[in-house]
């Protein structure tokens, strides 16, 4: 099972769809990307908690279908 952290992090349901969810992580990536926001280091950390989160629920959604 998985954490519902990493969804809240997204902004999304643990229902949503995974093309709901990509949305979000994109937007909310490009919204923190470091070079957007002139190498802040707060942005920086912000930004890795998203990727993460995102790549989390990818691999366990992938993982799920099998």
């Amino acid at each position: 099972m998985i954490s519902n952290n990493v969804y809240k992090i997204l902004g999304v349901s643990s229902s949503d769809d995974m093309s709901v969810i990509k949305v979000a992580f994109r937007k909310l990536a490009s919204k923190y990307h470091p070079d957007k926001n002139n190498d802040s280091d707060e942005s920086k950390k912000i930004f890795l908690r998203i990727k993460l989160a995102y790549e989390h629920i990818k691999d366990y959604r992938k993982n799920e279908q099998y």
